[in-house]
């Protein structure tokens, strides 16, 4: 799915008496559903026209966004009283098909289809007091229920939550084929992969930047390990460097600068880099030590990375001018990796060995108050959500080989969201699209 989607036009309806239901009810759901799921009903929606799919394909996947966010209970639309697409407007409700299966969010609309046009009014029924708590009309092509479906989800998570959704970004990954490992990007949500690669070597390593139109990754098209660029969209790949050393790890500054390890005989340094080629600088002083996997914090003030220079592998922050590195993964364990910065710069994420494997913790980025979020499987390369209430990683957990996942960053509800047979490495959560 391209990145440079149309803008839909989106009216707020907003009628007299529903500003105060939907103040009070908010309060009412997000203090209810504060200790357990909230459970929704999301029939199929009215469709006003001879032509269908929306009508399916949007609350589909409303159902499918809300389940993975872990804040609700999606109701099986096999147990639902109500007649699939009924019509008529929220008027038309007959509450008590709602209330006898347990529903307190009921998520109904209708759509209409003019010469591959969409135009679907969506509601959000308080079961309980109801009323309608959320209207939204959007406009767009045929072709876009999805994101449709997404943007409404996010407006569902924003009124419980306080804070919108994710849905409708995409995740990057390298994935076996064959003997080769390819970069694929899908939908945050498991959906539309598609293969942006096809080297017959190893792309590995990717990152997202900061406007999502590009990834920088490491590749071994050349038999060396060199990075390049490629657009998401076309994917059209550029290479930025030209060299006989590891170049690998590379994560976006800004538009315009990227910070990567760079491997020359047995020491590893982090350098800063323009996206060109050209004005490439060591951000770590000559120690013999091997220093990699550097990630800029949201300010671009810090960069957190590992290093073996105390003994073993652990995690450090250090000035975006390489000045003062500090220590700050403290657990018990003698390994610990692949570093992420939350959004908000207020958690780092990292992998350490612990329990017999490899498993994920986060910390405050001086490294206080460390937890261990998973402890079955072995777990690689976290990575957060834009809205940073997420991470995506690699992990095993599942059975098999790795497959990409995704969980809230108390540890808790853990979804898979890959099951490829070759396996699926080294996750990376886009931006917001625009």
């Amino acid at each position: 799915m391209k990145r440079n989607i149309p803008i839909y036009s989106v009216i707020l309806i907003l009628l007299v008496g529903w500003c105060s239901a939907r103040a009070s009810a908010q309060t009412d759901l997000y203090v209810r559903g504060a200790g357990k799921m909230i459970p929704l009903g999301v029939p199929q929606l009215c469709v006003r026209t001879e032509e269908n799919g929306p009508e399916v394909t949007i609350p589909t996947t409303v159902r499918r966004d809300l389940d993975l966010s872990g804040f609700f209970e999606i109701l099986d639309p096999r147990g639902y009283i109500e007649s699939p697409g009924k019509c008529g407007g929220p008027e038309a409700t007959t509450f008590s098909d709602w209330t006898v299966i347990g529903a307190e969010g009921l998520i109904k609309g209708q759509v209409s289809i003019d010469r591959g046009r969409i135009q679907a009014q969506l509601y959000l029924i308080d079961v309980q007091k109801q009323s309608v708590v959320l209207a939204k009309q959007y406009d767009g092509e045929f072709n876009q229920a999805k994101m449709i479906a997404h943007r409404f989800a996010n407006e569902v998570m924003k009124y419980y939550t306080g804070i919108a959704g994710v849905f409708g970004t995409q995740i990057s990954f390298s994935s076996r084929v064959g003997r080769f490992k390819e970069l694929f990007v899908m939908d945050m949500d498991g959906s539309d992969i598609r293969q942006l690669t096809s080297e017959r070597g190893l792309a590995l390593s990717s990152a997202w930047s900061p406007s999502g139109n590009q990834l920088v990754y490491t590749s071994y098209r050349n038999r060396t390990p060199d990075l390049f660029l490629i657009d998401v969209d076309s994917g059209h790949a550029r290479q930025i460097t030209r060299s006989t050393e590891l170049e690998i790890g590379a994560h976006f500054l800004n538009e315009n600068q990227i910070v990567f390890s760079r491997t020359e005989g047995n020491e590893s340094d982090i350098v800063v880099m323009n996206t060109d080629g050209s004005g490439m600088r060591k951000l770590t002083p000559p120690n013999r030590a091997i220093d990699v996997s550097p990630v800029p914090s949201p300010d671009g003030s810090r960069i957190v990375f590992c290093s073996n220079r105390g003994g073993g592998p652990q995690i450090y922050v250090m000035g975006v001018d390489g000045s003062s590195p500090q220590r700050v993964s403290f657990g018990a364990s003698n390994y610990c990796t692949s570093p992420a910065w939350s959004p908000m710069g207020d958690k780092i994420a990292y992998v350490c060995r612990a329990d017999g494997s490899f498993n994920l913790f986060v910390a405050n980025p001086d490294g206080s108050n460390a937890v261990q979020l998973t402890s079955s499987g072995s777990n690689e390369d976290p990575e957060f959500s834009p809205d940073g209430r997420y991470l995506t990683f690699a992990t095993t957990a599942f059975g098999g080989g790795f497959s990409v996942a995704i969980m809230k960053t108390d540890g808790t509800s853990m979804k898979q969201v890959t099951k490829s047979r070759g396996g699926d490495f080294e996750p990376a959560w886009g931006p917001m699209p625009k």
